[in-house]
């Protein structure tokens, strides 16, 4: 993995967005270190996947740049980044607090 920096990146599937309401994705700036692990956490609709397709090269931002490894690729696709994205579906074990949940798979990884 690379080091990714988000600066000041949102996103609107509105063509003229006017107030913060109409950004499917608020401002997010952040560095995601290199070979670090992380988690999107938040509830419906508050932007993750929009995050995601975003970093991926699925969707171009409305605002803001995408670095990798402190190179511009906010315009470049998918293919030219090098990067794939992978869906997978979260279980969540009901016998479980959040934080056991959110702990089992990295304890189970070693």
């Amino acid at each position: 993995m690379a080091r990714i920096d988000v600066n000041h990146v949102r996103h609107s599937y509105l063509p003229n967005p006017r107030t913060d309401a109409d950004f499917a994705l608020r401002e997010v700036h952040h560095t995601f270190e290199d070979g670090g692990a992380y988690a999107l956490l938040g509830p419906s609709g508050c932007g993750k996947t929009t995050l995601l397709n975003i970093i991926s090269g699925l969707l171009h931002p409305s605002h803001g740049q995408l670095l990798f490894n402190g190179r511009d690729v906010t315009n470049l696709s998918t293919q030219e980044r090098n990067i794939a994205q992978v869906f997978q579906f979260p279980v969540i074990y009901d016998t479980m607090t959040v934080y056991d949940n959110l702990a089992f798979p990295l304890r189970n990884r070693g």
